[in-house]
Protein backbone atom coordinates (compact mmCIF):
# COMPACT_ATOMS: atom_id res chain seq x y z
CA UNK A 1 0.00 0.00 0.00
CA UNK A 2 1.20 3.54 -0.78
CA UNK A 3 -1.27 5.60 0.11
CA UNK A 4 -3.86 5.74 3.45
CA UNK A 5 -6.20 7.89 2.44
CA UNK A 6 -7.58 5.26 -0.24
CA UNK A 7 -9.36 2.27 -0.11
CA UNK A 8 -11.05 -0.14 -2.09
CA UNK A 9 -13.73 -2.56 -1.12
CA UNK A 10 -14.92 -5.34 -2.92
CA UNK A 11 -16.33 -8.60 -2.26
CA UNK A 12 -18.14 -11.82 -3.09
CA UNK A 13 -21.61 -11.14 -5.15
CA UNK A 14 -24.23 -11.07 -2.55
CA UNK A 15 -21.97 -9.27 0.07
CA UNK A 16 -23.10 -5.70 1.04
CA UNK A 17 -20.23 -4.20 -0.23
CA UNK A 18 -21.53 -0.26 -0.69
CA UNK A 19 -22.92 -1.36 2.90
CA UNK A 20 -19.20 -1.86 4.24
CA UNK A 21 -17.59 0.79 2.57
CA UNK A 22 -20.44 3.13 3.83
CA UNK A 23 -19.61 1.64 7.29
CA UNK A 24 -15.57 2.18 6.59
CA UNK A 25 -16.02 5.55 5.44
CA UNK A 26 -18.48 6.64 8.33
CA UNK A 27 -15.82 5.37 11.02
CA UNK A 28 -13.43 7.18 9.26
CA UNK A 29 -14.68 10.58 8.53
CA UNK A 30 -13.87 9.93 4.91
CA UNK A 31 -16.18 10.16 1.73
CA UNK A 32 -17.25 7.63 -0.02
CA UNK A 33 -18.08 6.53 -3.54
CA UNK A 34 -20.18 3.82 -5.63
CA UNK A 35 -17.82 3.06 -8.45
CA UNK A 36 -20.87 1.69 -10.78
CA UNK A 37 -22.82 4.67 -10.02
CA UNK A 38 -19.55 7.14 -11.20
CA UNK A 39 -19.31 4.65 -14.75
CA UNK A 40 -23.29 5.15 -15.16
CA UNK A 41 -22.82 9.10 -14.86
CA UNK A 42 -19.71 8.98 -17.12
CA UNK A 43 -21.60 6.74 -19.75
CA UNK A 44 -24.92 7.74 -19.19
CA UNK A 45 -26.17 4.41 -19.16
CA UNK A 46 -26.49 1.79 -16.45
CA UNK A 47 -24.62 -1.16 -15.82
CA UNK A 48 -26.52 -3.80 -17.00
CA UNK A 49 -27.16 -1.62 -19.98
CA UNK A 50 -23.64 -1.27 -20.79
CA UNK A 51 -22.99 -4.78 -20.36
CA UNK A 52 -25.86 -5.39 -22.84
CA UNK A 53 -25.00 -3.21 -25.36
CA UNK A 54 -21.51 -3.29 -25.41
CA UNK A 55 -20.52 -5.95 -23.11
CA UNK A 56 -18.59 -7.00 -20.25
CA UNK A 57 -15.30 -6.19 -21.72
CA UNK A 58 -16.67 -2.30 -22.26
CA UNK A 59 -17.79 -2.21 -18.83
CA UNK A 60 -14.06 -3.42 -17.32
CA UNK A 61 -12.46 -0.71 -19.57
CA UNK A 62 -14.91 1.85 -18.23
CA UNK A 63 -14.05 0.35 -14.27
CA UNK A 64 -10.44 0.75 -15.46
CA UNK A 65 -10.38 4.37 -16.76
CA UNK A 66 -12.61 4.93 -13.67
CA UNK A 67 -10.16 3.14 -11.06
CA UNK A 68 -6.92 4.91 -12.96
CA UNK A 69 -9.06 8.51 -12.82
CA UNK A 70 -9.58 7.82 -9.15
CA UNK A 71 -5.73 7.00 -8.17
CA UNK A 72 -4.43 9.84 -10.06
CA UNK A 73 -6.48 12.65 -7.77
CA UNK A 74 -5.93 10.87 -4.54
CA UNK A 75 -2.56 12.30 -3.85
CA UNK A 76 -3.28 15.05 -1.57
CA UNK A 77 -7.13 14.16 -1.28
CA UNK A 78 -8.31 14.32 2.34
CA UNK A 79 -9.61 13.26 4.06
CA UNK A 80 -9.79 10.16 2.68
CA UNK A 81 -11.95 8.21 -0.13
CA UNK A 82 -13.42 4.65 0.06
CA UNK A 83 -14.36 3.04 -3.06
CA UNK A 84 -17.19 0.27 -3.17
CA UNK A 85 -16.66 -1.86 -6.62
CA UNK A 86 -18.64 -4.75 -7.57
CA UNK A 87 -17.82 -8.01 -7.43
CA UNK A 88 -15.73 -8.73 -10.18
CA UNK A 89 -13.13 -5.81 -10.32
CA UNK A 90 -10.22 -8.08 -9.57
CA UNK A 91 -10.74 -10.38 -12.60
CA UNK A 92 -8.99 -7.56 -14.77
CA UNK A 93 -5.40 -7.62 -14.28
CA UNK A 94 -5.06 -3.66 -14.88
CA UNK A 95 -7.64 -2.86 -12.34
CA UNK A 96 -6.20 -5.36 -9.62
CA UNK A 97 -2.86 -3.36 -9.74
CA UNK A 98 -4.18 -0.30 -9.79
CA UNK A 99 -6.06 -1.19 -6.92
CA UNK A 100 -3.96 -3.39 -4.94
CA UNK A 101 -1.58 0.22 -4.40
CA UNK A 102 -3.76 1.10 -2.17
CA UNK A 103 -5.99 -0.60 0.48
CA UNK A 104 -8.20 -3.34 -0.15
CA UNK A 105 -10.95 -4.94 1.76
CA UNK A 106 -12.66 -7.87 0.56
CA UNK A 107 -16.67 -8.24 1.88
CA UNK A 108 -18.68 -10.91 2.62
CA UNK A 109 -15.48 -12.96 3.54
CA UNK A 110 -16.75 -14.01 7.10
CA UNK A 111 -20.58 -15.05 5.19
CA UNK A 112 -21.97 -18.48 4.51
CA UNK A 113 -22.61 -19.14 0.66
CA UNK A 114 -26.12 -19.48 1.98
CA UNK A 115 -26.23 -15.66 3.21
CA UNK A 116 -24.86 -14.94 0.01
CA UNK A 117 -27.19 -16.66 -2.18
CA UNK A 118 -30.16 -15.09 -0.55
CA UNK A 119 -28.85 -11.57 -0.84
CA UNK A 120 -28.11 -12.34 -4.12
CA UNK A 121 -31.21 -13.57 -4.80
CA UNK A 122 -32.93 -9.95 -4.30
CA UNK A 123 -30.27 -7.60 -6.10
CA UNK A 124 -32.73 -6.89 -8.65
CA UNK A 125 -30.20 -4.50 -9.89
CA UNK A 126 -27.55 -7.32 -10.78
CA UNK A 127 -25.78 -7.60 -14.30
CA UNK A 128 -25.27 -10.79 -13.72
CA UNK A 129 -27.22 -13.30 -16.51
CA UNK A 130 -27.29 -16.30 -14.71
CA UNK A 131 -29.52 -15.04 -12.43
CA UNK A 132 -32.03 -13.33 -14.67
CA UNK A 133 -32.93 -17.16 -16.29
CA UNK A 134 -33.59 -20.52 -15.58
CA UNK A 135 -35.39 -22.07 -12.70
CA UNK A 136 -34.34 -21.35 -8.86
CA UNK A 137 -32.18 -24.60 -8.87
CA UNK A 138 -30.32 -23.40 -11.90
CA UNK A 139 -29.28 -19.79 -10.84
CA UNK A 140 -28.27 -21.38 -7.67
CA UNK A 141 -26.19 -23.87 -9.18
CA UNK A 142 -24.95 -20.77 -11.33
CA UNK A 143 -24.38 -18.34 -8.80
CA UNK A 144 -22.27 -21.35 -6.27
CA UNK A 145 -19.93 -21.67 -9.68
CA UNK A 146 -19.48 -18.04 -9.40
CA UNK A 147 -18.35 -17.73 -5.92
CA UNK A 148 -15.94 -21.19 -5.81
CA UNK A 149 -14.66 -18.69 -8.78
CA UNK A 150 -14.41 -15.39 -6.45
CA UNK A 151 -12.84 -17.73 -3.64
CA UNK A 152 -10.11 -18.76 -6.36
CA UNK A 153 -9.27 -15.37 -7.10
CA UNK A 154 -9.87 -13.86 -3.31
CA UNK A 155 -7.06 -16.40 -2.13
CA UNK A 156 -4.75 -15.54 -4.75
CA UNK A 157 -5.33 -11.77 -4.38
CA UNK A 158 -4.24 -12.76 -0.81
CA UNK A 159 -1.61 -14.68 -1.45
CA UNK A 160 0.03 -12.48 -3.71
CA UNK A 161 -0.30 -8.84 -1.77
Amino acid sequence: MNDDRLIFVTGYFGAKVLEEAQRIASCKGWSVLDLDRRIEEKDGRSIARLCMMSGEHAYRNAEFEAIEEICAAEAGREPGLVVACGDGVLYDDDSREKILQHELIIAGEDMEVEELWENARQDGATYHAFMKFGTEDEKKQKFEEHHARQQELFQQVRENR
